[in-house]
């Protein structure tokens, strides 16, 4: 049952990857790919890793004291 939910999670990253994958600047692909290869090329890392870099761009957080 565990392998399953995690097979279906990887799936369903690569699915969304697969079809936005266009639309994300070729940076943040090159990067991404980068940091998921070290992984062993995981796309939940991969998926992970585009949405941090898509929020460090819109500044969606900042670090407070």
């Amino acid at each position: 049952m565990i392998d399953n939910g995690c097979i279906d999670m990887e799936q369903t990253a690569y699915d969304g990857l697969k079809s936005g994958w266009g639309g994300i600047s070729s940076r943040t692909q090159t990067y991404c790919d980068e940091v998921a290869r070290v992984t062993g090329g995981c796309s939940l890392i991969l998926e992970g890793c585009i949405t941090l870099e898509a929020e460090a761009t819109n500044g969606a957080s900042t670090f407070k004291h």
